[in-house]
This record gives C-alpha cells, structure tokens and sequence, in this order.
C-alpha cells in the first residue's frame, strides 16, 4: 500500500416563496409552484416516507426494514437503489439493489463483501447511474466505487498515510467527481479517481453534515449549531439558518432554488437523532428556523397535504 504526499494535490491511495412568519407548525395556503422534487426520508419505524411538492402530497417509499442499510433515488427519477444487511453466519454481505421506480422490477441485483466483513455498508448512485460509491463504518474498507452489477471499479483507502474514518464523508459531484471530507479537509477527486485537489479547509471545532447540490456549484454544512452555505471553490460562506436551538442535516432542492434544513435537531434515543423539516430559499440570507420562536418569512414548514404535523426525520434524507 502507498501514500503520496502533496501540499494542495492529495494523492489517493487506490487498489483496484410564500411568507411564513406567523405561525411555524401551520402549512401555508400552498407551496411556491417552482418548489419541485420529491424528498424521501427515514422516519423511526415508519421505514421510508416521501413527500412531493408543491402539492405536499405524502406516502409511504419503503416499508420498515431494520435490515436496510441505505436507500437512494436517481437524479432523473427512473431507479431505486438500496443496500440491505443480507448477511448470514459466517458471511457477511450486503445486498445492492438497483430497481425501476414506475414498476419495481430489477435492473441489477448483487452481494457485496467489504474487506472488513462489514454487514453495514451504504451506498449512493452516480449521476449517470452508472456506478455506485459505497461507504463503510470500518476504517479498512476505504470507499469503494462499483458498477452497478458489482465489479469493482476502485478502492481509495485513504490519504498521506491516513485511512478514511467513520467520521469522514463521501458523496457525488456531476461528471462522476468524488467530494470527500478527510479529517478537516474538503477534497474534490475526479475521475480517475488517483488525485484530488483541497476545496478548503475546515478550521471548526465542531462541523458536518456536508451536502452538495446537483450542479456541484454549491456546498452546504453544518458549523455549530448552524446551517452555512459557500460555493464549490469553499468561498463565500455565508450563514443561513438561525434559532435558539440546532439545525442541522440541510439538503438542495434539485433545482438549487431552496435547502431543507433539519430544525431543532436533537438526540431522540441513544444513539439517534430527530429533526423537525423545513425549506428556505437558498438566496444567501439568514433565516429563523427555530422551533418556538416566530420564524423568518420565506421559512416553509414541511408538512404532508391535509396533515396538521410537521415532518420529522431521525435518518437519510434525499430530494430527488
């Protein structure tokens, strides 16, 4: 196994809107018509939810597996991804699913084993669905690009001598690039997939939660207790989210015209968490989230058509 160094270049080891300023838990009169997309969420035991705007309308996505791993919906709407703990004694696997949304009907179908045996890794599809980024809590897994029947395409177990950890974060950017988060870097690597180039810096005590928009012009994060956005290049940070309490979990609408942010997030059991769901414009202005206080207006509170209760998530969260 090899480590290169660079100062600015990481070398990659690799083995092959409508005003809401009254009343924050009542639906407004209707969603802005340009507030498009579908987001699907994990909430408790319900399994998975969706809502699609601007009708608001909610539904069931998946049912309650505590076997599922992680879910994912393609950028143009035609297949479901999921990754299942298939595991048995002795062999320890991970199902990926690739399916057709409007039928279900199978596209792919495939077991996965990690280097380190580990049942619980998740996995995300490209852009042009073509591969899949699997991710690990285990350092010895690395992060691992498959195509989508399973070949292995590559294995980047870490960086200057340092393996990913479990903290670390891994996602898409347009083109097939890879964002990934390595200690208390940003780090953009392109195809194919052997170097990466430092975005920024991030000299926080306390940060995560990172997000991409579907353009790769814009990232989001969590710093504190507080949502901020900056562009691609990790300038013009700006703060957008205010409360007495904490946000956290922001996602873009595909359209980049507005972010979910998760409001009062706070531990919900001993080892999860919950957040209340609302949408800002993302125009670079700070807004009120709060759960108790009056919020800012623009601030939209997710709830489901003829529900009176706001959205909660306690898991993944994608807008599609």
């Amino acid at each position: 196994m090899k480590n290169l160094f660079s100062i600015l270049c990481f070398v990659l080891l690799v083995s092959c809107s409508s005003d809401n300023g009254s009343d924050i838990n009542t639906s407004p009169n209707s969603y802005p018509p340009d507030l498009t997309g579908t987001i699907y969420y994990k909430w408790a035991t319900e399994g998975i939810l969706k809502v699609t705007f601007p009708s608001a309308t909610g539904g069931s996505f998946i049912g309650d597996d505590s076997k599922l791993n992680s879910f994912d919906v393609s950028r143009d709407g035609k297949y479901r991804l999921t990754a299942t703990n298939a595991s048995t004694l002795g062999n320890y696997v991970v199902k990926f699913t690739l399916s057709n949304m409007d039928n279900g009907s199978i596209v792919n179908e495939f077991n996965y084993t990690s280097p380190a045996g580990n049942s619980y890794c998740k996995g995300q599809l490209s852009p042009d669905n073509s591969l899949i980024l699997v991710e690990s809590n285990d350092e010895e897994d690395g992060i691992t690009l498959l195509k989508t029947d399973g070949e292995l395409l590559v294995r980047l177990d870490g960086l200057n001598n340092t393996p990913f950890s479990m903290d670390d974060m891994a996602m898409w950017l347009p083109g097939n690039e890879l964002l990934v988060t390595h200690g208390n870097n940003i780090i953009r690597i392109p195809p194919p997939y052997t170097s990466g180039t430092l975005i920024k810096e991030m000299n926080y005590a306390d940060w995560g939660h990172l997000a991409v928009n579907h353009q790769g012009t814009q990232l989001a994060v969590r710093i504190d207790n507080h949502i901020y956005t900056m562009g691609i290049d990790g300038n013009n940070m700006r703060q957008v989210t205010t409360s007495n309490f904490k946000e956290s979990r922001p996602v873009f609408s595909p359209d980049s015209k507005y972010l979910m942010v998760g409001s009062n997030y706070r531990q919900s059991s001993i080892m999860g968490y919950s957040w209340d769901m609302k949408i800002i414009p993302n125009d670079g202005k700070e807004y009120n989230v709060g759960p108790v206080e009056t919020n800012s207006p623009g601030v939209l509170p997710i709830l489901w058509k003829g529900d009176d209760k706001i959205v909660t998530g306690s898991g993944d969260v994608v807008w599609k």
